[in-house]
This record gives structure tokens, C-alpha cells and sequence, in this order.
């Protein structure tokens, strides 16, 4: 074998191409540089495309980053700890239905399943608002009991569909160039900024309306979702009829013959397939896994500059919202041209496991230099946010490259990513409420 082809051999094995054992690659597999061909270059998405992807991403996570935003007015609705109880309740969700649609998401086509994540979305995001508007503190129907499960039923619910329509849209995405995972993952950032600034709009609007918060909430919810029913008829007559999905969607022929759940999609077992994503996998769960160590456990609890009570639940909801704006600048960041190789990046998103102590500092020393400083602390939860943005947007982009250029194990390596990415945030969640609690904070 000479030298070229072992050059070439080597620079597959650094993308994450994986082979079967006996199996070896022809002219039509690989074009080679130089004396033969030259290779060939991938299919570009179009910015009409991305859009949508992007759109795909807002539509996925808007009803619950909404939800996280309006969390306050909605625990002092149902009591019983509502704020602390749901994250586990909707996590557990998410991670039971995308562990099944890793196995089972591909037998079925796309469009049947964006219209059932869509549906649920938007049904139980609406009834939520509804429901703390007439069963709660102050409401028709004061029991709270009532209202604290009717809530948690809505959130489950709603996590369902979160957990189809991501897992879909991160399938798709990665079927295609991975410049569309890119936007799917700016999408979600951009559904964590908005929802701060049009809480506090809506809250002006209806300043002088009896009963200002149940109806701030019921439009602020409304928005999420009656874009999420618009993004069904705009997967089946905008995104289906795009070039490049036409093509991605030719993976989807077998599924529509009779007896298909029964016939295995993939070309090798699932668990190949995860073998092939561990290194990525492990990635986007770590990264998220420290950042929900982390965010909002300590966050939540860190003190103002000024030290009163007033001045803190102010500086906490801001601090916030330079989470989410460092967030989507490190999802955007990957569009300037930014990367890292795999194994720098396993390194970065390890490493910034010194956040933990360091947020953990913040909130137990707040008269303490420099924990003391407000802008010390804006400053490190921006850097915390940029890298988790950038470390989870490159593992999404980089695990589907890992298999082989076949489209149904790579719609399957989308599913897997994007349950590491929910796996992280719950186990996260968990280890964080751990910490708060172990700490006594």
C-alpha cells in the first residue's frame, strides 16, 4: 500500500469514518487527490435552508426555556416546590422518549413525527398558562393540589413532544451538511434569549389588565405556540420540497412498506453505531452536565454587589440573560470558521469543570474579593456560557461525521446526540440540587 493511501486512511480515521472488520473502500467510496481525482465537495445548504433548521431549533426548546422564564409567577400558582420538582419530572421524560427514538425514531418517517412533537408542544404549553390561570393561588378554583399535578401532567406532556420534535429535527440535520446541526443548535439559543425581554415587553403592555400575570402568561406562552403549529405545514411544504432534503429524504422509502417496524433501518446494530459516537457523545453529555451543575443551582443564589434583597432579584434575572446571549454567540461561533480538533475539544469541555468550584465560591464567599464584584461575576458566566455553547455545538456537528456515509446510521447518530445533550442537563440537574443540598446553601 503506498504512502498516499496511508495518509488518506489515516485522515478517515481522525473524522470518525468508521469501517466493518473485512471491509475495504473502492474508487467510488473515496476520491483521492493528485494522480486520480480530486474529491468531492460536499453539498452546501442554502441560507434559505439554514433558516429553517434554525427556526426547527426555536420551535424545539422555546416553550420550555418560556416556561423556565415565567417559572416564579407559575410556583406561586401550584406551591408544593412547582419550581423545583418539574425539572426532574420534564427531564425524565425527555430522556425516556429520545432513549426509545434512538432505537425505535427511524422506522418511522419525518413528517408524522414533526407533526406529533409539534401537536404536543403546542397543545400542553397553551394548557399549562390555562390551567394556572384557573386552578391556583387566587384563581376560580383555588386547590393547588389540583392545579401542582394538573401542571406536572402539562409538563411531562410537553417534554414528550420537546424530546420528538428535537430528536427529529437533529436527525434531519444530520442527514445534511453539518452546518445545519450548527443552526439547529443557534435556534435553541435564540429561544433562551427572547424570552426574557418579551416577558418584561408584555409586562408593560398589560400593566393596567386585572389579573396582569395569568394574562401575561397566556400570550407569552400563545407566541411559542402557534409558531410551533406553524412549523408542520413548513416541514411539509417548504422544507420537504428543498434539493438537498429531497435527497436526505430517500432514507425514508423502506419505512413506508407494510411490515418496515419490523425490519432493522440501519446497516449495522444500533449499538455500533454508539460505539462509533462514544467519544462525542460523552462530550456534549459532559459539557451540559457541568454547566447544570452549575446553572441555575449556584447561579440562582448568588448575591448583588449592593447586598439587599431588591438589588438581588434584579441582578440574578440579568445574570441570566448573559447566560443566554454568551450561549447563542458560542452556538453562532462555529458559522465564523471556529473549530478544534476532537481531542481538544474532550479536553476544553472537561476542563471546564473548574466552574463548579469557582460558582460554588461566588455564592458561598459574596463578600469576598472578587466575588464580591458584579462585573466578576457577569464575566465569568459569560465565558461559562460561550464554551458551553461552542463545546456543545461542535460535539452535535462532529459526532455525525464519526459513522460512515450512510444516511440511516447517521440519522440515528443525530437521535443519539441529541440525547446526550438531554441525558447532561438531567443528570446535571440532579448532581447540582445534590450540591445545594450537601452544602447547606
Amino acid at each position: 500500500m503506498s504512502d498516499t493511501t496511508d495518509a488518506t486512511e489515516l485522515d478517515d480515521l481522525e473524522v470518525g469514518e468508521s469501517l466493518e472488520d473485512g471491509e475495504t473502500r473502492t474508487s467510488e467510496d473515496v476520491s483521492w487527490e493528485g494522480e486520480t481525482k480530486k474529491a468531492k465537495e460536499p453539498p452546501k445548504a442554502s441560507w434559505f435552508l439554514l433558516l429553517q433548521f434554525c427556526i426547527y431549533g426555536f420551535v424545539a426548546l422555546a416553550p420550555w426555556n418560556f416556561i423556565l422564564t415565567d417559572l416564579v409567577y407559575l410556583t406561586s400558582k401550584f406551591q408544593h416546590n412547582f419550581s423545583s420538582t418539574i425539572s426532574i419530572y420534564y427531564g425524565l421524560a425527555v430522556n425516556v422518549a429520545q432513549l426509545c427514538i434512538i432505537f425505535y425514531g427511524n422506522k418511522f418517517t419525518f413528517a408524522p413525527r414533526f407533526d406529533v412533537g409539534c401537536s404536543l408542544l403546542a397543545i400542553f404549553n397553551i394548557c399549562l398558562a390555562i390551567v394556572a390561570m384557573t386552578v391556583g393561588v387566587d384563581d376560580p378554583c383555588p386547590n393547588t393540589d389540583l392545579g401542582n399535578a394538573l401542571g406536572i401532567v402539562c409538563v411531562i406532556l410537553l417534554a414528550f413532544g420537546h424530546a420528538i420534535m428535537e430528536s427529529t429535527a437533529f436527525g434531519l440535520a444530520a442527514l445534511c451538511p453539518k452546518a445545519c446541526m450548527n443552526w439547529v443548535m443557534v435556534g435553541e439559543g435564540i429561544a433562551g434569549v427572547l424570552g426574557w425581554p418579551l416577558l418584561e415587553l408584555f409586562d408593560c403592555i398589560f400593566q393596567s389588565v386585572r389579573r396582569k400575570d395569568e394574562w401575561v402568561c397566556l400570550v407569552f406562552f400563545a407566541i411559542t405556540s402557534i409558531l410551533t403549529l406553524l412549523a408542520m405545514p413548513m416541514f411539509r411544504h417548504v422544507t420537504s420540497k428543498d434539493p438537498l432534503i429531497k435527497s436526505a429524504l430517500e432514507v425514508e422509502d423502506s419505512r413506508k412498506q407494510a411490515g418496515s417496524l419490523k425490519v432493522r433501518q440501519t446497516r449495522r446494530p444500533v449499538w455500533k453505531i454508539l460505539k462509533d459516537l462514544a467519544p462525542m457523545a460523552f462530550c456534549a453529555w459532559s459539557v451540559l452536565t457541568i454547566t447544570f451543575i452549575c446553572f441555575p443551582a449556584q447561579s440562582t443564589l448568588w448575591q448583588s454587589k449592593k447586598g439587599t434583597q431588591e438589588a438581588t432579584n434584579k441582578f440574578i434575572p440579568l445574570v441570566t440573560f448573559v447566560f443566554q446571549v454568551g450561549d447563542t454567540i458560542g452556538r453562532f461561533a462555529p458559522n465564523l470558521g471556529i473549530a478544534v480538533s476532537e481531542k481538544f475539544l474532550i479536553a476544553i469541555a472537561l476542563g471546564r469543570s473548574i466552574f463548579i468550584p469557582l460558582f460554588i465560591c461566588t455564592t458561598l464567599y459574596p463578600t469576598v474579593k472578587p466575588f464580591y464584584w458584579n462585573w466578576f461575576k457577569h464575566v465569568e458566566m459569560f465565558i461559562f456560557a460561550l464554551t458551553n455553547g461552542l463545546c456543545a455545538t461542535l460535539s452535535m456537528m462532529y459526532g455525525p461525521q464519526r459513522v460512515p456515509s450512510d444516511e440511516a446510521e447517521q440519522e440515528v447518530a443525530g437521535y443519539t446526540m441529541g440525547f446526550s445533550l438531554i441525558d447532561g442537563i438531567f443528570i446535571g440537574g440532579l448532581l447540582g440540587t445534590a450540591v445545594v443540598a450537601g452544602l447547606g446553601e
